[in-house]
């Protein structure tokens, strides 16, 4: 979008567009919006860059610095990375036992959830004896 544009949105957005003030308002707010949706954009974009195979060095180059500013820059902080490797863990994990997966781990998964091979022997055992009883 043109800076001419630009003034125009923000004189539409002002309180008072006659207001040189009020439209200098609504500019302010509609920089930040602006700004705020482009950091968004970026991050996205770096996310989906990492995602197809880039490596930070190379997404370091296209924004001009190292590609340890570049990782600092656009990888999470490290607690949210933790939670985050955690959820995926409690997704991942047998839902039974709570196991979660692991290269000794393995798992059959279906629709409504997944089952560690500890259980799926289990539940065989339990039908093993309950057609003893019969």
């Amino acid at each position: 979008m043109e800076p001419p544009d630009l003034l125009a949105k923000a004189r539409s957005k002002s309180s008072d567009p006659e207001d040189p003030l009020e439209t200098l308002s609504a500019a302010i707010a509609l920089s930040t919006e602006l700004s705020e949706d482009a950091d968004a954009l970026i991050d996205i974009a770096v996310r989906d860059a990492r995602d197809a195979g880039a490596s930070w060095t190379a997404i370091g180059e296209r924004f001009g610095f190292s590609k340890q500013a570049a990782r600092k820059r656009f990888t999470p902080p490290f607690a949210e990375r933790q939670l985050a490797n955690r959820r995926r863990k409690r997704d991942a994990a047998c839902s039974f036992c709570r196991r979660p997966p692991g290269p000794r781990v393995h798992m059959v998964h279906g629709e409504g959830g997944r089952i560690c091979d500890k259980c799926v022997a289990l539940a065989g055992d339990i039908v093993a004896g309950l057609a003893k009883r019969r």
